[in-house]
Formats: C-alpha cells, structure tokens, sequence
C-alpha cells in the first residue's frame, strides 16, 4: 500500500514536471498562433477596405473626369463661336440642339445652359416629360447672383469652375425630390480671345452616389462620402445625409459623431488608414486639383475635395477574431489532455488556415465582383505588360476568352499597325506612372479577336499590390460617340451650305428690288410731269373736279417717288458694307437735331442730347438711323407746345443701349409687332404723312451692327425707342 502511494505520488510528480512544462509551452504556442491569426485577418481586413475605398475613389475621379471633359468641348464648339461672333436664331438653335444631344447621350446632367457676360441665360436644356428640350426665350432667367456665375467668369481660357456638390436650390428651397448636384463651369471666348460668356453643366450625383453604396455594400462596414467640412453626402443613417443643408438637422454629420477620426482625417493628404476607438477607418480623397485641365473654385481658387471613407465598427473588427479567441479558451481548457488533444489541434489550426484561406478568396471574389460590375473593360497588367486580370466587358468588347488573355502581353489588344510603337510607350509609362485620365477625343485605337478595329477611350490608374506595381487600364468603345460628333458635322456642313444658298437668295432679291424701283422713277417723273403740264396748259378749260383730279394724281406720283427713294435706300443699306469706328454720338444728334430745327424754325420744340455718348458703329449707317428716328419723333410731337425729343443712354439687361424719346401721340404697344416691318404704319397717313419704310430703316442698320432695337409706349404718353450695337 505504501509503494502503491508513494508511486502514485511520484507519477503524479511526474506528470506535473511534464504536464507544466508542457502546458507553459501550449499556451505560449497558442497564444503566439491567436496573435499571429488576429492579426493576419486584421490585415487581411485593412487589405480589403483599401481595395473598396480606392475603387470608389477612382470611380468618383472617373466621373468627374468625364463632365470636366464635356465641359471643355461645350466650351470650344464651333458653332458656339460662330453665334457669339453674330449668328442669328439659327445657330442659337443649332447650339441647343448640340446640348440636347449630349444631355440626351450622356444622361447624367440635369441641366446645360449658356450664359452671358451679364449673367443671363441665354440658352439652357434640361429634363422635361423624360428627355432633354431647350427652354424658352421667355423662360430664361438671370444667374448673374449665383456663386458658379460669379467664379467662372473669373476664370481664364480653359480652366474649368467645379462647385460644391450639395442639393440643387430653386427659388431659395430645396427642390424636391432631392437633386444632388455638382456644377462644372467654363469660360467661353471668341475666335479673337475675348470673353463672351460661361457654359454651366449641372451633373446629376444620384448615379454617383447610388453606385459608391453598392460598393459599401460588399465591405464589411460603413460606406461614407464626406466634403472637406466632414459633412455627409452619403452615410449609412439617411439622416446624416445632407444635414447641413436643412436648419434642424445640422448638428448631425461624420465630423460631429466622429469628431476623434475626423481630425485625423483632415490631417491626412491623400488617403490612410488608422484605428480609434476600436474602429478601423480606411479614407481617400478626391481632389479637383487632379482632373485635367486646370479646375478652380472658390475660395481664393481652392478647388473641392471630398473624402471616401469606410468605418468598420469596433464589434466587426472583434467579430472577424472571436473563432480565434474561442478556440484559445477551448485549448486552456484542455491543457491537462493536451498529448491526447494534439490530433484536435492540428485540425483546429488546418481548419483555421482555411478559414483565412476562404477569406482571402473572398477578398478577391469581392475585388472580381467590382471588376465585373464596372460598365467599361477593365485589363488589369503588371509593369512588363502581362495581362493579369480582365472582366467579362473586356471579353465582350474584344472577342477572346478570358483564359486566352491572361498571361499575354497588352500588345495583342492593339492594332498591329500601333504595336511596335506601343511597347515603347508602355516602358515609358511604367517607369514613371500616374493616373491618367479617360480623354474620348484622342485618336486611340483597339483591335477584337476577328481583326478589326474600334475608336476607344482609355483611362489609365497605376496601384500597389501585395504582388507589387499593377496597372489597371479602363477600355470603353466609342464608336457610337465619335458617330455622333461626325453627324454634328455633318449637320454644321449642310447648315452652312443652306446659310450660303439663303444669302445668295437675299442679294438676288435685293438686286431685284434695286432694279424695280429704280426702274419705276421714270414714269413717275413722267405721270407728275404731264399732270402739271396739264394744269398749266389747260387751266381755263378745266373745272374744279378735273383739276382737283389732276392733284391727287400729282400726289400720288409724288407720295409713290418718296417710297422709292426709301425703298433704295432701305436696299442700298443691305448692300453695304460696314466700315466701323469710334463714333461721337452725342455730336452726330447735335447736327441731326440742328438740321431739323433748321427746317422748321417757327415749330416749338426742345431737343437735349446727352454729353459722352460714344459707340463703335458705321458713321454713315449710325446718322441714317438717327435722322430717322429723330425725324419720327419730330412728326409725331406735331402739336405739343412744347414738343420735347431726348437722345441718351440707359442699362438694359446688362449691356448699354441708347434711346430717342420724345412726349408725341405714342401707340398702343399691342401693336408694337408692326413697328419695324416696311409699309406698316400705326396712325393716319393724313395726320403724320410718311411711307412706312424708316423704322424698317432703322432695324435694318441696327441688325447690320449686330445689336436690336424695340419701343417702350403708351397712347397720349410718347414713345421711347431703344436700340443695342
């Protein structure tokens, strides 16, 4: 009995040298393992969070690349420039119809206006009934007030204005439903460098931002897009959304909830990621700065930034450990059967590391998934341009299986006539990369499986992998883009065309009516002639009625000569040409008023020009235009005592015109339409004698200086009419 305990003591000493050692060493070992797990899959984690924040940031780089090279070729139309250099309605239309066409074909911008030096919309398209229309004349408003108005026509030629994207604001309210909204601007300038106005796109950010949550979704947390304050555009509680837009939501907001990591935020420059509080924060941001060509925006020129993040919450990152953690537990507890739970172990630690292993394929099904997702070909190369990675757009687009590209040189993508070149551009461009954006207007070319070719845009984005440098190629077809823009030119080409044809028409016609009137003086000087020779000859034989006869024929003839000095006139005045100069307005109504009053001294009448009137006209077509206005005023003050004419110059719109107002009979504006087409007339040929050409005159000249004339009146009160140059 004694030996019977004394070696169940000793055995039970022994076990306990072996035992402790032993389970000193397993739980060292597996301690060791759970650190070596936990943070392999934190790591693995961080990995994936990278990957989705980058992808996001280059989706948003991507579009905003795409509108700021929109922007650019809206603001270098050629038919644009032909208007502003003075085009008629015409071209107008022909522009909008240009902006319909790109809202029609893009479908991501709300809204494409032209607007001039003065703020005003002068053209704008946007979304009506489902498509894209031009809006009214009628319906056009004055931006001149707006922040994108303002900043872009402080910018110089080709830079680009790139607003703040918040919610779009009609009439001081949040229209609704809610429009997030991002405004590109830039300046347009004439064929001579002069700056003629702004072209404004309204780019939709719905499509932007539905797209940046499908891609949260696949992460393992949060999915945030932030401006530069930390306010939310997108968040996961829609509440957060857009709160600093609306009074009673503004304390709501990432930079509010999350204050800690939005400090760290604000200090990282392009991107990072860290840990606080228990939450892995993964960040990128998208800067104007970036996009070509130059972007500016206030203030002081700073352009926007946002801010891509992705929150996995404290219990997720936990959550991804917690098998490991169970599995610690479980082995301490099992320390005194450890030799026996050996087998147990090791099937714990194989079923451990397929565990990592189906993170890993998870990872890349997820990065697959946003391959697959993305609407253009995306080929994915090392830096000695092997293809390691293609989507099925790129199978579609080329023609090749997938397994047929993979491992092949890039080259076999390129035309062959293009290939011996390219292989020196890619060498060239994998030795010093940089994220080269999607230009649809450079000349590239890519060739499918059966040998043919196809126009393409490409963007180009070099990123760092765990298998070192990659580059990751964005391939879109653009065949039916640059279809679209020769059809434009065709367009423009039989619009020129008709123009050339209808200017050849208008001087036949003018020709025409030259020669008839011309041709017409003879016998009217013939009809006045005999008629007085008549009266002369004849007058004991002729009673009252047939003398009264042969005046009115008399008249006539001479009323019928007076049309067709105005009717020369009116034709020569098509026919000239301008000889423009710096003309002294006020000196030019100085001698018209003085011939006037020169002619009928005894008539009581005040005319006052206005001092410093200078305009860069014709001088010859600017005193026609000037007699006859002034000599319309003239008539119809007849009987005002005194009568009272002004000539001077007022703001209109923005831009100057210039006015001759008198205190005469005036019309009724209802028949204001009437004012300026030749023969037409508001009063008593009796009362107010004249033909019915000089205000047809007047428009005539005015139109031949590009600018445009109208009449301000009411009956008994004068008139006023204004013209532009």
């Amino acid at each position: 009995m004694e030996f019977s305990a004394g070696l169940r003591k000793e055995v039970l000493q022994r076990t306990g040298l072996i035992l402790l050692p032993l389970a000193v060493v397993a739980i060292s070992l597996m301690y060791a393992f759970y650190r070596w797990q936990a943070d392999g899959a934190r790591e693995m984690l961080g990995e994936n969070e990278r990957n989705l924040v980058e992808l996001a940031r280059q989706g948003v780089a991507l579009e905003l690349t795409l509108a700021a090279s929109d922007i650019s070729y809206l603001a270098e139309q050629p038919a644009l420039r032909r208007w502003l250099a003075g085009g008629g309605a015409e071209l107008r239309d022909q522009v909008a119809a240009q902006y319909v066409t790109l809202a029609t074909h893009r479908r991501i911008y709300d809204q494409i206006r032209f607007v001039d030096l003065a703020g005003r919309e002068r053209i704008r398209v946007d979304w009506r009934d489902g498509a894209p229309a031009a809006q009214d004349e009628a319906m056009l408003q004055d931006k001149s007030d707006r922040p994108y108005a303002r900043g872009t026509l402080k910018l110089a030629a080709r830079q680009i204005y790139l607003s703040a994207f918040d919610l779009n604001v009609e009439r001081g309210q949040i229209e609704q439903p809610i429009k997030p909204t991002i405004r590109f601007g830039a300046p347009v300038f004439d064929a001579r460098g002069e700056k003629r106005g702004i072209v404004v796109l309204n780019f939709l950010g719905r499509r932007l931002l539905d797209r940046l949550r499908s891609l949260g979704e696949a992460g393992a947390g949060e999915i945030w897009l932030l401006n530069d304050r930390g306010d939310a555009l997108l968040a996961p509680q829609a509440d957060d959304e857009w709160a600093f837009m609306y009074p009673d939501r503004r304390g709501r907001g990432f930079a509010r909830s999350h204050a800690e990591a939005w400090n760290r935020v604000k200090l990282g420059v392009g991107g990072g990621q860290f840990s606080v509080d228990g939450d892995l924060i993964t960040f990128a941001g998208v800067s104007a700065d970036a996009l070509p060509p130059a972007v500016d925006s206030p203030p002081a020129g700073a352009a926007p930034r946002w801010i891509v993040l992705a929150r996995v919450p404290a219990g997720a990152l936990d959550d991804a450990v917690a098998p490991l953690a169970r599995s610690l537990g479980t082995g301490a507890a099992a320390l005194l059967v450890l030799m026996a739970a050996g087998a147990w172990l090791v099937g714990r630690y194989w079923a451990d590391r397929a565990q990592a292993e189906r993170l890993v394929r998870q990872s890349e099904a997820r990065f697959r998934g946003f391959l697959e997702a993305a609407p253009d070909a995306v080929v994915v190369t090392d830096t000695a341009g092997r293809i390691a990675l293609v989507n099925s757009q790129t199978e579609r687009l080329f023609g090749y299986p997938r397994n047929a590209l993979v491992g092949q040189p890039v080259e076999m993508l390129v035309p062959e006539r293009f290939r011996q070149d390219h292989v020196g551009y890619r060498a060239g461009y994998a030795a010093a990369p940089v994220a080269r954006m999607m230009r649809a207007r450079l000349e590239l070319y890519g060739a499918r499986r059966d040998g043919s070719e196809f126009p393409a845009a490409i963007s180009l984005s070099p990123v760092q992998t765990a298998e070192g440098a990659m580059i990751i190629a964005d391939i879109r077809d653009v065949t039916d883009q640059r279809e679209a823009e020769r059809h434009l030119q065709e367009l423009n080409l039989r619009l020129e065309r008709d123009n050339a044809a209808l200017d050849a028409l208008n001087k036949e016609l003018e020709a025409f009516s030259y020669s008839v009137s011309h041709d017409l003086r003879a016998p009217l000087r013939a009809i006045d002639g005999f008629s007085q020779a008549v009266i002369e000859d004849a007058a004991d034989r002729l009673d009252p009625a047939s003398r009264g006869y042969l005046d009115r024929v008399r008249q006539a003839a001479q009323r019928m000569g007076l049309l067709i000095d105005d009717l020369l006139k009116l034709a020569r005045i098509a026919r000239t040409e301008l000889s423009l100069d710096e003309v002294d307005l006020s000196a030019l109504g100085h001698a018209v008023a003085r011939e006037i009053g020169e002619a009928d001294p005894a008539r009581p009448a005040r005319i006052v020009v206005a001092e410093g009137l200078v305009a860069r006209a014709d001088p010859r077509l600017l005193r026609i235009a000037l007699e006859n206005l002034v000599g319309n005023a003239w008539k119809f003050t007849a009987g005002r005592d005194p009568a009272e004419i002004r000539i001077g110059r007022a703001e209109h719109d923005g831009e100057t015109a210039f006015f001759v107002r008198d205190n005469g009979v005036g019309f009724d504006m209802a028949y204001a339409d009437k004012l300026f087409g030749a023969f037409q007339r508001l009063h008593d040929a009796k009362q107010f004698p004249g033909t019915g050409v000089g205000l047809a005159t007047v428009q005539r000249i005015v139109r031949k200086h590009g600018g445009r004339i109208w009449a301000e009146s009411a009956p008994g009160q004068g008139a006023a009419f204004y013209f532009t140059l």
